[in-house]
């Protein structure tokens, strides 16, 4: 029932997308210009601008859930994400200094760039939270110590750029505006090859469960399966960071989510997770884009405000104090 539901609210959500823009199409025209009508003005509409925007998005919401499943089951800490672990803004400090410091590098480069700020990004924030286990608290105060010096970092090179840091501002903010088929055929490579991954690697979630006693007591390499898991973590989140920008807080909120729903078992959780993270952001680049049309909201602005109660009342419970 659950997946049913994702698929039949992704399904309406696509839908208003293709439909919805400064030419707006009827539900029956954006159909007929998706599946044949390429070379009418409506089907350029929608083939060239319109749907790898879509695409764009549930490739981005997508990878961001999963990469949030992989790094709070490796860590076993619900506040464990790409945006408080530091990656995020890691992989942004990277992109920022690779546009910055190379102006012609191609689309197909930065994801790499992304990937490398990231893994350091993590490395850092770890090696600061790390006390014989992680606490949510330390984890998450490290994370904002990571991200705090990957801001001043971006800023410094943003400074330093002057006028021709212009269009960066905008991206920094998170959103998918002028993102088309180059971009989406970037990142598609790090989102399949990422999903596929962990995947593959979902019965070793579930192990890593059960404590790391019980998971070395079966024969676990511990180190070795975090290396792998929070590297695919890591890749996923850069190729977003690439393409859309530091898009905060999904992978805090609909890991956490599922879990409440669907309970355990790694593998339905980030199947069904990888579908309600493309949900909540092509839902969310919907929303950036109509409700204050014709101007565009930063989509990384709605997906940080959807996110907020859940974070307050999750650091509430693991503090103690009443919600």
């Amino acid at each position: 029932m659950t997946v049913l539901a994702l698929l039949a609210a992704l399904a309406a959500v696509a839908l208003a997308s293709l439909c919805t823009g400064n030419l707006a199409l009827s539900p029956a025209a954006a159909l007929h210009a998706l599946f044949g009508g390429d070379d009418t003005p409506a089907g350029v509409i929608v083939h060239a601008l319109r749907l790898p925007r879509l695409v764009a998005a549930m490739l981005a919401g997508a990878s961001l859930a999963v990469a949030g499943s992989l790094m709070q089951g490796i860590t076993r800490n619900p506040l464990a994400d790409p945006t408080l672990t530091g990656v995020v803004s890691g992989a942004a400090l990277a992109v920022v200094a690779a546009s910055v410091l190379a102006p012609s590098v191609p689309a197909a480069a930065l994801p790499f760039a992304a990937l490398g700020g990231g893994a350091g990004a993590a490395a850092l924030t770890f090696a600061l939270a790390w006390r014989t286990r992680l606490s949510p608290v330390r984890l998450s105060l490290a994370g904002t110590t990571v991200a705090a010096l990957g801001s001043a970092g971006i800023v410094s090179l943003m400074i330093a750029a002057g006028p021709q840091a212009g269009p960066l501002f905008y991206w920094l903010a998170g959103g998918l505006a002028g993102v088309g088929w180059p971009q989406v055929a970037a990142v598609a490579p790090w989102t399949v090859a990422g999903l596929g991954a962990a995947f593959a690697c979902a019965r070793v979630l579930d192990t890593l469960a059960l404590g790391d006693d019980a998971a070395s007591g079966v024969g676990l390499d511990l180190l070795r399966w975090r290396l792998i898991l929070g590297g695919t973590a890591v890749a996923l989140s850069a190729s977003v960071v690439a393409m859309a920008g530091p898009v905060g807080f999904v992978g805090l909120c609909v890991p956490h989510l599922m879990r409440l729903a669907l309970g355990g078992g790694q593998r339905r959780m980030l199947a069904v997770g990888a579908l309600a993270g493309a949900l909540l952001v092509a839902a969310a680049d919907l929303v950036a884009r109509t409700i204050a049309a014709p101007r565009e909201l930063p989509m990384g602005f709605l997906t940080a405000l959807a996110a907020t109660p859940l974070l307050i009342a999750m650091i509430r419970r693991d503090t103690g104090v009443p919600a």
